[in-house]
């Protein structure tokens, strides 16, 4: 590890707490990254590495906003449908499994989006820039 690596260890560093601190950490890592950016005294390596660090933590940021209304949505018109229109106990176990199902879906993303950042960790590490693997870059 170089010197002029250490700005993107930090953010890094950052971004791996964000499911911890409730985003704010990955939010100081990309307002980070983009300064970096627009200083421009980063080797074209690291720069690949800021690159990624913004785009997959809006990647992330934009499927856990689709998870999380899906099912409020999904969960309340099952249960709108239930208390109001139609009565059945198979809607209302269907209404209570839908926050598990999402809740499986946010840690596999969770668990993908860390080891993502630990691959493009690995390539920092070996001086290599930043390549994406192919399929969903979560």
């Amino acid at each position: 590890m170089t010197k002029h690596h250490n700005g993107i260890w930090v953010a890094y560093t950052l971004s791996l707490l964000t499911p911890f601190t409730l985003m704010i950490s990955g939010v100081i890592a990309i307002v980070y990254a983009g300064y970096r950016l627009d200083k421009g005294q980063d080797s074209d390596v690291v720069n690949t590495h800021y690159y990624g660090l913004i785009r997959t933590f809006f990647l992330t940021f934009t499927f856990f906003v689709v998870l999380v209304v899906t099912v409020a949505t999904s969960n309340g018109i099952l249960v709108g449908i239930s208390d109001y229109w139609y009565q059945s106990p198979m809607i209302d176990r269907l209404a209570y499994a839908i926050p598990f199902v999402g809740m499986v879906f946010a840690v596999g993303a969770i668990v993908l989006w860390i080891y993502r950042l630990t691959q493009g960790m690995q390539q920092l590490r070996d001086n290599h820039p930043l390549s994406f693997a192919k399929g969903p870059n979560l």
